[in-house]
């Protein structure tokens, strides 16, 4: 189907207020803007807000993300993730490119994996897809180098401590995954709160040899 066919039959909808003709509408994005420079260059919170490097588990050696998970971008992940509306997957694509960019100029992108069970309940994981469409944009690798060694309930509501125990050895090499060498890999995923899913993603990738590993979410609840 032709491009503006599409938008005629599934027009885009600003994730904030709904309105057609654009994923984020102008006053959406006033209202809840995206992180700009200058920002911690580990935690990749932006000058003004509260830094976050003390929380942050050492197994990760830097993060950057879109934005707040509030407003619009709240909404489009939402959307996005439990709504089925994998359409966002480019325009939330072209805005996670930009901060993964500045881990290059070249890298693994790795998503964070489902466990098969979650997978086939939701029908697609949502930070593969971006993965695949950063890669593209990037012109880099996207591979599944980690999956779920076993399935997590899930993280919402448990504080710090009980994240970190939630997930702990959650995580393993994929079959028949290379010897990374000393790659640099930038872990994607839509949301970073503590950072104990991406770091337990990070201790078998870790293992196996890779260089520096960080993480480049769509938001960070702060």
């Amino acid at each position: 189907m032709l491009p503006f066919l599409v938008d005629l039959v599934y027009p885009k909808r600003c994730a904030g207020c709904g309105s057609r003709g654009a994923w984020a509408c102008a006053l959406c994005l006033e209202d809840v803007p995206l992180f700009e420079q200058p920002w911690c260059a580990r935690c990749g919170v932006p000058n003004g807000l509260r830094c976050v490097c003390r929380e942050l588990d050492p197994a990760l050696d830097a993060v950057r993300s879109v934005g707040p998970f509030a407003g619009w971008l709240r909404g489009a992940i939402v959307a996005f993730k439990y709504g089925d509306e994998t359409d966002r997957a480019d325009h939330l694509a072209e805005l996670l490119a930009e901060r993964a960019r500045e881990f290059g100029p070249d890298a693994i992108l790795v998503p964070m994996p489902l466990h098969p069970a979650r997978l086939r309940q939701r029908g697609y994981n949502q930070s593969a897809l971006l993965a695949e469409r950063v890669a593209a944009l990037l012109g880099w690798t996207s591979s599944p180098l980690v999956r779920r060694a076993r399935d997590t309930p899930h993280q919402v509501g448990l504080g710090a401590d009980e994240r970190r125990s939630n997930v702990a050895e959650a995580f393993a090499l994929a079959e028949r995954a290379p010897d990374l060498h000393g790659d640099t890999i930038v872990l994607i995923d839509d949301v970073i709160t503590t950072g104990s899913s991406l770091a337990a993603c990070a201790a078998p990738l870790r293992a196996a040899g890779s260089g520096r590993i960080v993480a480049a979410t769509l938001a960070r609840d702060i």
